[in-house]
C-alpha cells in the first residue's frame, strides 16, 4: 500500500517569488513522487516567522493522517537545532517518516556502544574567560568518563571552541575536526547545538564531518 505524504514549504510574500514558490513546491511534489510516496496535501505558509506559520501548525494538528513528511530542507521545520531535532523526533516517534531534498532522510538509530570505534570530542561554550576555564576541563572530563564506562570507544582527541559570543568565526577548532575527519569514526559532543544552535549551519556542518554523531543529551545520529 502507497504511503501518503504531506509536504511543508514556505515563503515569503514578495511578488517577484511566485513563480520561484511555484517550482519549489512542484520539485518537492516531484521529489516525493520519486522516494515512492503519494502526496496528499500540501501546507504553505507565506510568511518566514515561526508566529505566523499557522500552516506548519495545522500540519502538526493533523500529522496523524500521513506517512511522511516532504520538505526542501530540515531549516523548514525549526529555525533552531535543538528545536528542529525535538520536533522531528516527535513526528519519527509518531510513525513519520522524514524526507528532505536537501539534507536526505531524517533517521536515528541505536548508539553502537559496544563497537571499537575512534572518537573526536567537542565541545563549544560562550561565556566569561572565567566560566571557560571551568566548563571545557569538565566537559572533557565527561566524555572521556562515559567512553570508558559505558561503550568500546577511545577517544583519540578532543577538540573545543571557546568564544564571549556565538559568532561562527570562533569556531577554529570545529574547522579543524573537519579537516582531520578521517581519522575518526563518530563525533562525540553534549547537544547538537555545539556543532551549530542554526538548524541550517549544523546541516551543512554535518555534511562536512561525514560522521556519525552522537550526542549526550539528544542521542545518536547516523551520517
Amino acid at each position: 500500500m502507497s504511503q501518503k505524504a504531506a509536504i511543508y514549504h514556505f515563503t515569503n510574500k514578495n511578488t517577484q517569488r511566485p513563480k520561484i514558490y511555484k517550482d519549489q513546491l512542484q520539485a518537492l511534489e516531484e521529489y516525493a513522487v520519486s522516494v515512492g510516496l503519494d502526496v496528499a496535501a500540501i501546507y504553505c505558509d507565506m510568511n518566514l516567522k515561526r508566529s505566523a506559520r499557522t500552516e506548519f501548525d495545522r500540519f502538526l494538528a493533523n500529522s496523524d493522517k500521513y506517512d511522511a513528511l516532504v520538505t526542501k530542507d530540515f531549516y523548514h521545520i525549526a529555525k533552531n537545532t535543538g528545536k528542529c531535532l525535538e520536533i522531528m523526533q516527535q513526528l519519527q516517534d509518531n510513525g513519520l517518516q522524514i524526507y528532505s531534498i536537501a539534507n536526505g532522510i531524517f533517521t536515528r538509530e541505536d548508539a553502537p556502544f559496544d563497537k571499537t570505534l575512534r572518537v573526536a570530542t567537542y565541545t563549544c561554550h560562550y561565556g566569561t574567560p572565567n566560566e571557560m576555564k571551568e566548563v571545557i576541563p569538565v566537559r572533557n572530563d565527561i566524555f572521556t568518563l562515559f567512553t570508558n564506562k559505558k561503550t568500546n570507544w577511545t577517544v583519540i582527541d578532543q577538540y573545543y571552541d571557546e568564544s564571549l559570543y556565538q559568532k561562527d568565526s570562533a569556531q577554529i577548532q570545529l574547522q579543524e575536526l573537519i579537516t582531520n575527519k578521517d581519522k575518526y569514526d563518530l563525533l562525540l559532543i553534549h547537544n547538537l547545538a555545539d556543532i551549530h544552535w542554526r538548524t541550517a549551519n549544523f546541516f551543512k556542518i554535518r555534511g562536512q564531518l561525514q560522521l556519525d554523531i552522537y550526542s549526550l543529551q539528544d542521542g545518536f545520529f547516523k551520517y
